[in-house]
């Protein structure tokens, strides 16, 4: 509990400290000669910042049975926060489990979650998710590109996991309201689980320089 509420406050900084940056540059006086500043102008946006998305083997039941019997459905268990989420600027999840494949879902130890999470999430509200995480390498590199495959189709941004080495050196960025918010993740361990040799990229380990210069 305590690493993943340090994983969440990571996240929360970056997100915050962006924030921060575009209040303190709508503060800045105006240059010579020009006009100052509208008072009515947009000098914030609010945030939703949750976690964790953890569909044990008794969540996923539940979303089978909300389905009918015709896949999985994972919105009527969202629908009581949909009001506070929805009427964020910016909200964002930590997507805790990776997505598994063709009705090959699990629980604990490892988690492997049907891929329709993503869009019970899309439609609760939310813009983005974080997934880096302890669980990130719970079905290999697989695992990473059906999680991120899913959430690019229902619309969410994602960051703290990446298919290439491209993708894990480009910031996640989205608007709210007035600000543009780079959104940074990392997770302190994979439970063991070593990082493919040939993709030291797939997931953001938490490293405090590291941060920093991406911040």
């Amino acid at each position: 509990m305590i690493a993943r509420s340090r994983q969440l406050a990571l996240v929360l900084t970056a997100v915050l400290a962006a924030g921060a940056a575009c209040q303190a540059r709508d503060h800045t006086p105006p240059a010579q000669g020009r006009p100052a500043p509208s008072a009515t102008a947009h000098r914030g946006f609010t945030l939703v910042a949750s976690g964790d998305v953890l569909p044990h083997t008794s969540v996923i039941e539940q979303a089978a049975f909300d389905a009918g019997g015709a896949g999985y459905d994972f919105r009527p268990m969202l629908s009581g926060i949909r009001p506070v989420v929805a009427e964020a600027d910016l909200a964002l999840c930590h997507m805790e489990t990776v997505y598994g494949a063709d009705g090959d879902y699990s629980g604990y130890p490892l988690f492997r979650s049907p891929p329709e999470v993503a869009a019970g999430l899309a439609a609760t509200g939310y813009d983005g998710c974080s997934t880096a995480s302890n669980h990130s390498l719970d079905d290999g590199e697989e695992g990473i590109r059906r999680t991120l495959d899913a959430l690019d189709r229902a619309g969410l941004r994602h960051a703290g996991s990446a298919r290439s080495a491209r993708e894990a050196a480009a910031p996640a960025l989205l608007d709210a309201g007035g600000a543009r918010v780079a959104h940074l993740a990392y997770t302190f361990d994979t439970n063991g689980i070593p990082l493919p040799p040939d993709r030291p990229w797939a997931v953001n380990l938490t490293d405090e320089r590291r941060i920093v210069d991406d911040a």
